[in-house]
């Protein structure tokens, strides 16, 4: 899997990323962490509050083929239901794979084919907004928990 990428030069990375509402990045978090349960590529959080009025994160991750896009939405769907107790907002794109939206209010995630994301381009969209490190949200950089990583290197 690879890490996740530096931003574009222009693009401030750090900027207000704590000023969001506190249930919004533990959503986030959540989202990341069952992405990278099934081994999303690609994983990038966008702090995007302030700049749209639909939601605050958005969460983008790659998928190798149509099953793998669909089984990281799943996975994300499944984590949401039982940390919230509820399913999320929606899930629109399960049925072709190429690009699946889990809505789960103010954090949106993206799980695209590596064509449908190049295709997209909701990076380049949102490349001036600041992006979030894993490592604020207490994740390494393949996206898993620093407490379980560090746990099992002992």
């Amino acid at each position: 899997m690879s890490s996740v990428p530096e931003t574009a030069p222009e693009a401030d990375t750090h900027e207000d990323v704590f000023d969001v509402d506190p249930i919004v990045l533990p959503m986030a978090r959540l989202a990341v962490l069952a992405a990278s349960e099934l081994k999303a590529e690609d994983l990038r959080v966008i702090n995007v509050e302030g700049r749209c009025s639909y939601c605050d994160i958005v969460v983008v991750c790659t998928g190798k083929a149509d099953r793998h896009v669909r089984a990281i939405a799943n996975n994300i769907v499944q984590a949401h239901k039982r940390a919230r107790g509820k399913p999320p907002i929606g899930v629109e794109g399960m049925a072709s794979g190429r690009w699946v939206l889990v809505d789960l209010g103010d954090v949106l995630v993206h799980i695209f084919s590596d064509s449908a994301r190049g295709y997209y381009d909701i990076d380049g969209l949102w490349m001036d907004a600041p992006h979030v490190d894993l490592e604020e949200l207490g994740l390494n950089e393949d996206g898993l928990s620093l407490e379980s990583s560090a746990a099992s290197e002992e």
